[in-house]
């Protein structure tokens, strides 16, 4: 009697447990999805579930981020050059000036912006899906923080862990930003002086010594 009920029991829990799984496929069968199907078959996935809005999720809080970030970063660039110039009257006027100025401004940028890209890196793996669900686009658990949105993600973190919280992670990225926008600086200036004194003040020769001057940075 007891061990026919607990049977039957048995035999219940696990046909209940084994319709849940058909139906909802677990998050690493998600992510095979789009795990080796190529750039191609990632915009046709995404197409194909998100529609055309869904290339452009979360890409509010990049631009709320790279607008004041690189602002900043020419903004103190042309400053601390004129300021090195001006308290240092000796000092050579050339790449060695262009290379410790972009450093410092680099800097500058990346303390002056960082939360913002914070919250960035945070909604970046964030999916809402239908039905008004938030999942992680890493593996969904039931403790997961999940934001509504740039300012509710910036409240949480500092109600949760104060203004320190805005601020964790930072040094790895001020450890590669000094050389990246340093050397970025020096070879842009530097590329500048073999562009012939007609032509330097033109878009296109910019934009060569600009994107030759980032790849070779990075």
């Amino acid at each position: 009697g007891a061990h026919r009920r607990w049977g039957r029991r048995w035999r219940r829990q696990v046909r209940r447990g084994a319709a849940r799984a058909r139906q909802d496929p677990p998050p690493e069968t998600r992510r095979a999805e789009f795990r080796g199907s190529g750039l191609v078959g990632s915009f046709r996935t995404i197409y194909q579930t998100e529609g055309p809005l869904g290339f452009y999720r979360g890409n509010g809080a990049s631009v709320a981020r790279i607008v004041p970030y690189a602002a900043l970063h020419y903004m103190a660039y042309e400053e601390y050059r004129r300021w090195i110039i001006l308290g240092f009257p000796n000092v050579e006027q050339g790449p060695v000036l262009d290379l410790v100025a972009g450093s410092i401004a680099g800097g500058t940028a990346v303390v002056s912006t960082y939360p913002l890209d914070l919250v960035r890196t945070k909604l970046a793996y964030q999916l809402q899906v239908k039905g008004a669900v938030n999942v992680s686009l890493r593996e969904s658990k039931p403790s997961e923080q999940v934001y509504k949105g740039i300012l509710d993600c910036v409240k949480t973190i500092y109600r949760q862990n104060g203004l320190k919280g805005l601020y964790r992670g930072m040094a790895p990225s001020l450890y590669g930003i000094f050389p990246y926008s340093g050397l970025k600086f020096y070879f842009y200036e530097k590329m500048k002086t073999h562009v012939p004194e007609e032509h330097r003040k033109d878009i296109i020769p910019k934009l060569a010594c600009g994107s030759v001057a980032g790849l070779l940075g990075q």
